[in-house]
């Protein structure tokens, strides 16, 4: 079953401040003049009570994890089923909160998004930092599906693990990121590439990526 990590937002509204104006006529106007259409509180129609601030009713994620946006063109999909162990299945999850916070930053253009400091520490976080800032310097961004499969954590202690899994770009565009153009097609025929690295838990309970490295072509991703 495929696990698809795509947060859909819809179009914003435009909030337009509303003008009264006073048109002059024959007669006196007063100050206790009242304008059509507005009622006047009274004691058979209090006063309304405000509404609650839509930012003090949102409700933050139960786990803590920071939520992460991948915007409306782009979408990364999990092939797999829950292992049933406990400490594998976590890992497994925070592993791809690492390849979501990845995407996140690139569709945004944004490094310091709260999710990528969240599940990438030491080298990984310096990888990743460095491939973005060339992400950015050439102005590019990514939109389509990728896909995620094969994906495998296998635990050395309590606190530390490896890891792989195998990626496929091949229906990933290439684009500007400031006009949205199509620079170049996903290619449905290139090969998955795989990854593998070392995951870490922290003392806030999050398998931490802290390091990976990119193998092109593997036979293991065919």
């Amino acid at each position: 079953m495929a696990r698809r990590n795509r947060i859909v937002y819809g179009a914003a509204v435009l909030a337009s401040a509303l003008v009264l104006t006073a048109c002059g006529g024959d007669g006196d106007s007063g100050e206790d003049d009242e304008i059509a259409g507005v009622q006047t509180p009274t004691e058979e129609a209090p006063e309304p009570e405000p509404s609650e601030d839509p930012e003090e009713t949102e409700e933050e994620p139960a786990d803590g994890r920071p939520e992460i946006d991948l915007g409306p063109d782009f979408e990364n999909v999990y092939e797999g089923e829950p292992t049933g162990d406990p400490v594998v299945d976590a890992a497994l999850r925070d592993l791809q909160g690492f390849e979501d916070a990845y995407a996140e930053a690139i569709v945004h253009h944004e490094s310091d998004r709260p999710a990528v400091r969240y599940y990438a520490t030491g080298d990984a976080l310096n990888q990743v930092i460095q491939v973005l800032d060339g992400i950015f310097a050439e102005g590019i961004s990514n939109t389509g599906t990728a896909r995620y499969f094969n994906m495998a954590v296998t635990p050395i202690d309590d606190v530390s693990a490896t890891f792989s899994y195998c990626r496929d770009f091949g229906q990933v565009n290439t684009t500007d990121f400031e006009t949205g153009e199509v620079l170049e097609e996903g290619d449905p025929t290139a090969p998955a590439s795989q990854y593998s690295g070392r995951l870490e838990l922290n003392d806030e309970g999050v398998w931490q990526t802290v390091g990976y490295d990119r193998v092109a072509d593997s036979s293991e991703c065919q």
